[in-house]
């Protein structure tokens, strides 16, 4: 079962640590929020098994003035992105 993780706290949370043991290949994660801060520091984002997507939200970043820092790693997804890919997943997990 594919499952969308949104993460929504800064990289000083741990979320995406926590979400990360539990990311299967097929899901993706879009870090929304202060959540995009994961974005712009290559070294937030763990390596991750092959298989998982990361997306950010465009209008977040743009909001917190990063989005001329977003590392190459993560795809940049407006919010009907957002709708489509909640759509697309079976499940969508909420880390906050």
């Amino acid at each position: 079962m594919s499952c969308l993780h949104t993460i929504n706290g800064t990289p000083a949370s741990g979320l995406f640590a926590s979400c990360a043991t539990l990311l299967q290949p097929g899901d993706a994660v879009l870090f929304i929020e202060d959540g995009t801060y994961y974005c712009s520091v290559p070294a937030a984002l763990p390596k991750l098994q092959e298989g998982i997507e990361l997306y950010v939200l465009r209008e977040d970043m743009i909001a917190r003035g990063t989005l001329g820092q977003k590392v190459d790693l993560v795809e940049l997804a407006s919010y009907s992105k957002f709708v489509d890919l909640c759509c697309e997943f079976d499940k969508v997990i909420s880390w906050f």
